[in-house]
């Protein structure tokens, strides 16, 4: 399923547990739930009555433990095609069930760490010991139920097997969430109403949503301001404008829990030069301070824009330790500040020429970077790049050299090799930094130094390999696990391997919509449950009174807020 999916499924299936507005995790299907003391045996016991409601409404069935067995059970099956696996991956047995059936083999379900000890009791083994984290997976598409007999009765469909058309239509889907898709036009809109059999239906906050599809943010604006949205993002050019209008109503959204950065690559197919350069310490670190990350963040916020500014990979306000620290605060990442510095650019510009030219580099250095033809805001950020690196290091020493690419950068750009750097982040799928760190490893998805073509960084990194392995062996002390992960990213920028640009959000808005009411999962969420919409524009004055209240709150309950 993709993320976009997703926006509009949370919806329509509710998971075990899930995130109030105050980040606290809270009972969904599943009333309560527990875990042995190393984490590796979860249980959670589901509520009573719970329904399946077909697209009409009526009920289908009762929800019990083998839908969610059979949801594994689904993604695991090699033919069923499924994005997720990996997801399950956590579970005892599952990789190996899962290549056991890719071989052609027909193994037993039973060897799966996933058992119903009754029509209401989950039980979830861990592979390799316990998982802290998994409260936080269970909210994943992955571990969602689905109805065994529901799947298996549909027709096969103009080729294509029953099983693999369900959910393709509102009417091959069976509903667990608040809403049921009631209307759909494409490229238009789309209408949800309330499920009457919802276990929580006195909580629907919406008695009808309408969910408008808006070609662009300049046309979102009017459709806002004639009360036909209830939220409108600001260009920068609209910004400006409305901010000299005097408009009070304007605001920025609050801080999610993810990174952009500049991942650097050290084995392109165009240059030597550039890779002997990408591979030293003293060159990277020349890029990692002598790069201006205000100014490229000014293209899309062009006003307080240190709000924005970001010193790691792992985003704010993603994982608290037990004794309330912000993750980004603990151990040597709490140490880094941010990282432009142009008189220590240049320090480190001198020690990499020196080094170099001994290995026979020779200057400029040409650092290619690729984006989006017909992107405008890709077109900006690139424009700015260039000066930002330029300006400050001088072009004896690099050049920037920009190009397009017409479709695809994995098949245009990456595969051949053709760029130095990517501009990319990774949005976590559950609440531990293992989901974050793990992609740097040095066989990992954002950094792999053995598939050229897998990722986007190639170094070959064991010291910070095994401290990612070590912190993730430590899982009954959660303040121990998370500082020892907090040291092993602090490694990768202390060490220039990437270099940071921003935190996701912190773009400008009007809107009605109370963004504190939000279940508070570190992105902005399409997850409807517990909204508030006020019947006017926030102004910013309210705003901050909205964001002071929520903010007291969070700190009443341990929670220490980056923003």
């Amino acid at each position: 399923m993709k993320a976009v999916d997703g926006r509009v499924t949370s919806n329509f299936e509710d998971s075990l547990v899930s995130i109030n507005k105050y980040g606290q995790t809270v009972g969904a299907l599943a009333e309560s739930w527990d875990h042995n003391e190393d984490y590796s045996v979860w249980t959670f016991h589901l509520r009573d009555g719970l329904k399946w409601s077909d697209r009409n409404g009526d009920v289908y069935a009762d929800i019990t433990a083998d839908d969610f067995l059979y949801s594994i059970e689904y993604i695991l099956d090699p033919e069923n095609a499924s994005p997720n696996t990996e997801m399950l991956f956590v579970l005892e047995g599952a990789k190996e069930y899962y290549d056991q059936k890719v071989a052609g083999k027909n193994p037993s379900f039973s060897m799966v760490g996933a058992k119903a000890l009754d029509s209401q009791t989950i039980q979830y083994t861990m592979e390799n010991g316990g998982k802290p984290y998994f409260i936080s997976t269970v909210q994943y598409q992955s571990y969602k139920p689905t109805n065994r007999q529901f799947v298996e009765s549909l027709e096969d469909r103009a080729g294509t097997p029953g099983r693999l058309t369900y959910g393709s239509t509102p009417d091959l889907l069976l509903y667990s969430g608040m809403y049921i898709m009631d209307e759909v036009s494409k490229d238009a809109e789309k209408t949800y109403k309330p499920n009457p059999d919802y276990w929580d239906k006195e909580n629907i906050p919406f008695e009808k949503v309408v969910i408008k599809a808006i070609k662009d943010n300049e046309t979102a604006l009017e459709y806002f301001e004639r009360g036909e949205l209830n939220w409108a993002p600001l260009t920068s050019t609209q910004f400006t404008a409305q901010k000299e209008y005097g408009n009070n109503y304007i605001n920025q959204k609050p801080l999610y829990n993810s990174t952009y950065v500049l991942f650097l690559n050290n084995q392109t197919m165009y240059s030597e030069d550039t890779n002997k350069a990408l591979s030293n310490e003293d060159f990277r670190q020349s890029l990692y301070h002598g790069f201006d990350a205000d100014m490229f963040n000014e293209v899309n916020i062009p006003d307080n824009v240190e709000q924005v500014r970001s010193k790691s990979y792992s985003g704010p306000n993603y994982i608290t330790s037990p004794s309330g620290k912000d993750y980004l605060d603990m151990g040597e990442l709490g140490k880094i500040e941010y990282g432009y510095n142009k008189e220590e650019a240049l320090e480190y510009k001198e020690k990499a020429i020196e080094a170099l030219k001994e290995q026979g580099v020779t200057f400029p250095i040409v650092l290619k970077h690729k984006y989006k033809s017909g992107n405008e805001l890709a077109a900006q950020h690139a424009t700015m790049l260039k000066e930002s690196f330029e300006s400050n290091l001088g072009e004896d020493y690099i050049t920037i050299e920009l190009g397009e690419y017409s479709n695809s950068f994995i098949t245009e750009v990456r595969d051949k090799g053709d760029y130095a750097f990517f501009f990319s982040g990774w949005s976590p799928d559950y609440a531990d930094p293992v989901n974050t760190l793990n992609t740097m490893m040095s066989t990992g998805q954002m950094n792999n130094y053995e598939n050229l073509k897998l990722s986007y960084s190639h170094f070959y990194l064991p010291e910070f390999d095994q401290m990612v392995n070590e912190a993730n062996a430590e899982v009954t002390d959660l303040e121990v696990r998370y500082e020892k992960f907090a040291n092993a990213e602090a490694y990768l920028l202390n060490h220039a391997y990437m270099i940071p640009v921003y935190v996701t959000g912190g773009s400008y808005y009007v809107t009605s919509v109370n963004p504190y009411s939000k279940p508070f999962t570190g992105s902005d969420t399409a997850y409807l449950k517990g909204w508030e919409v006020l019947d006017h524009a926030i102004s910013t004055e309210e705003m901050e009174k909205l964001k002071e209240e929520w903010l007291a709150k969070r700190k009443e309950l341990g929670f220490t807020d980056k923003n």
